[in-house]
C-alpha cells in the first residue's frame, strides 16, 4: 500500500467522460470511507458549479479556470486533514499535473468507457444533443479530451463491475482506515 502524510486528507479524483460513473462510484467511495472516519467531503462537477463555478461556461478556457478553483479547494482541504472525494471531467493535463505537484496525498483515478457505451447511458441527454446539432462544447465528443496517461488507477467502467466492486479495489489499494 502506498504511504501517505497521515496529518493530511486524500484526494480521490475520479475523471472520466460524462456518464463513466464518477458520481455512482464517488458517493459509493464516499459511503465506504464515511462508515469508517468523519472527516470526508463529496463534490461532483454538479455540486461545483451550483457552489463556487456558476460564473464559467464550458468553453476550454472556462473549464481550465474552473478545474484550476476546483483543485485549489482539494488542496486546501487536504492540507486540513479532510479527505475529498471529486468527481469530475477535468480534461487537461496540465490540470492533474498541478495535482500531482500541489496535493501531497493525490490519488487519481480514471473511469475509461467506450464511447459507444457512454452514448447508449446518455444519462443527461448531452450526447444525443450534440449528434443532433443542439448543443456543442461536449468533452469527447466535438471538444477534444487529454485522457490521463498515468492515473493511480485505470479502470474500465463498462457495467462488468458493480459499483461496490470498483470501490473495494480501490480501497485494497489506497484505504487504511
Amino acid at each position: 500500500m502506498r504511504k501517505f502524510n497521515e496529518t493530511k486528507g486524500k484526494v480521490y479524483w475520479i475523471t472520466g467522460l460524462s456518464g463513466a460513473g464518477k458520481t455512482t462510484i464517488g458517493k459509493e467511495l464516499y459511503n465506504y470511507i464515511k462508515a469508517r472516519k468523519d472527516n470526508i467531503v463529496f463534490l461532483d462537477g454538479d455540486i461545483a458549479r451550483k457552489a463556487y463555478l456558476e460564473d464559467l461556461g464550458y468553453t476550454s478556457d472556462e473549464r481550465i479556470r474552473g478545474a484550476y478553483r476546483t483543485s485549489r479547494i482539494c488542496n486546501m482541504l487536504s492540507d486540513q486533514g479532510i479527505d475529498v472525494i471529486i468527481c469530475i471531467i477535468a480534461m487537461y493535463d496540465e490540470i492533474r499535473r498541478w495535482n500531482r505537484e500541489n496535493i501531497e496525498n493525490y490519488i487519481e483515478v480514471f473511469l475509461d468507457v467506450p464511447m459507444e457505451v457512454l452514448i447508449e447511458r446518455d444519462q443527461k441527454s448531452l450526447y444525443s444533443s450534440v449528434l443532433n446539432g443542439k448543443i456543442e462544447n461536449v468533452a469527447g465528443m466535438d471538444m477534444n479530451v487529454e485522457y490521463p496517461v498515468q492515473p493511480d488507477l485505470k479502470i474500465l467502467n463498462d457495467g462488468s463491475k458493480t459499483p461496490e466492486e470498483i470501490v473495494q479495489q480501490l480501497a485494497s489499494m489506497f484505504i487504511d482506515v
